[in-house]
């Protein structure tokens, strides 16, 4: 058994402000208020927070998805819990497909056999590109962007073996069809790179689609006139938005205009974080590009933003310092809404009786001290 003890605990509904936590093997057994005489992780002036989930990050430590080797996802996954991370969606870049599938076929076998262990979880992968729009591409390669295709799409799940969690797509270059096939297949339709209009996005909705890759980055812009996808991403409550919250894809106080409209329930934090994270300054590569990071920031050459070099710490720190929201509001925007997102809810997400222990324990200065997953100490700072 493992006991967590003199903690501050975020539930969902609730704070206790001191009580500990009884952990049998993989799941939470007990939570209990007060304190207990059982020896145990000593939590004194500690917050025990649901795992943080990140559904949108590329790489980092020196690791990628391109790399395309079980070491390199295994010890991506053991890096990312000093971030307070335990399960997360790790993303591709747009490349060809014939390429993705032999990538794809070793994450397969990751998946299979060695996501487990004191590290993060991996959900399953976040496909970002090729199937996006020109118009918005970011820093993937034009020239090998694809429209929407259902046949290049079930080339890669089943290279996979059905670990495709999430898919970013320009809903205006398909016709519905791309959009059901995903929600088939309980892919979640994820759109962003795209120039699609508000009614465009609203066709997405009522077909099922809920999810909106990065707001503001990479889509038709807020417009009075010509409503893009920024006006549909804050209209409908259906959609989950990604949100970067490093400060430097969205500016702080765009943050707290999101936080204001769309609320806690309809937020997702995202690192959207690349290779160079945790790295030194300079020169690095984003798919077949070249970047350079400097500081937070990682740019091409030409000066666009590619990705992120911010720990996903680092972005919740910003969130919450900048809405002054609730730790209970603030482990939805980490948290529950990703897993419920994802169909994970009635396992993760939450800190429940009978889910599993998925811990991120911070200071009150939201600096993580440990990272539980499934029971077990990935990361140990206290």
């Amino acid at each position: 058994m493992m006991i967590l003890k003199n903690a501050k605990i975020v539930l969902l509904d609730e704070i206790i402000e001191l009580g500990w936590i009884e952990v049998e093997g993989q799941k939470i057994t007990a939570i209990n208020r007060g304190v207990t005489d059982l020896d145990g992780l000593d939590c004194s002036g500690l917050t025990i927070m649901p795992g943080y989930i990140d559904c949108h990050v590329h790489g980092g430590y020196g690791y990628n998805f391109e790399q395309g080797t079980i070491d390199s996802f295994v010890n991506f996954a053991k890096n990312v819990t000093k971030e307070g991370i335990t399960r997360y969606c790790q993303g591709t870049v747009t490349g060809a497909i014939s390429n993705l599938e032999k990538i794809l076929t070793v994450y397969a076998d990751f998946m299979a056999n060695h996501n487990n262990g004191p590290q993060a979880r991996q959900i399953g992968a976040h496909l970002e590109g090729p199937f996006i729009s020109p118009a918005f591409k970011g820093a993937h390669e034009e020239t090998l962007l694809l429209k929407p295709d259902v046949v290049a799409m079930k080339k890669l799940v089943q290279a996979s073996n059905d670990n495709i969690r999430i898919v970013t797509y320009a809903p205006e270059l398909q016709d519905g069809s791309f959009t059901k096939y995903l929600l088939d297949q309980k892919i979640v339709p994820s759109m962003g790179h795209s120039a699609a209009t508000f009614k465009d996005v609203e066709h997405e909705v009522n077909v099922g689609a809920n999810h909106f890759t990065h707001l503001h980055n990479g889509m038709s812009r807020y417009d009075h006139r010509n409503p893009g996808m920024i006006n549909a991403g804050l209209y409908f409550d259906e959609i989950l938005c990604e949100l970067i919250t490093d400060g430097i894809h969205n500016d702080l106080n765009v943050l707290k205009e999101v936080y204001k409209i769309k609320g806690p329930d309809h937020i997702c934090i995202i690192t959207d974080a690349m290779t160079a994270k945790g790295m030194p300054d300079g020169p690095y590569k984003l798919g077949e590009l070249d970047v350079v990071k400097n500081g937070q920031t990682v740019t091409l050459l030409n000066g666009v933003l590619a990705g992120s070099a911010a720990t996903y710490d680092y972005c919740v720190k910003n969130m919450y310092e900048v809405t002054n929201c609730s730790l209970i509001d603030l482990s939805k925007m980490t948290s529950i809404n990703v897993a419920k997102q994802f169909g994970l809810f009635d396992q993760t997400g939450s800190i429940t009786v009978g889910k599993f222990a998925d811990f991120t324990i911070v200071d009150g200065q939201l600096n993580v001290k440990a990272t539980i997953v499934e029971g077990e100490i990935a990361y140990n700072n206290l």
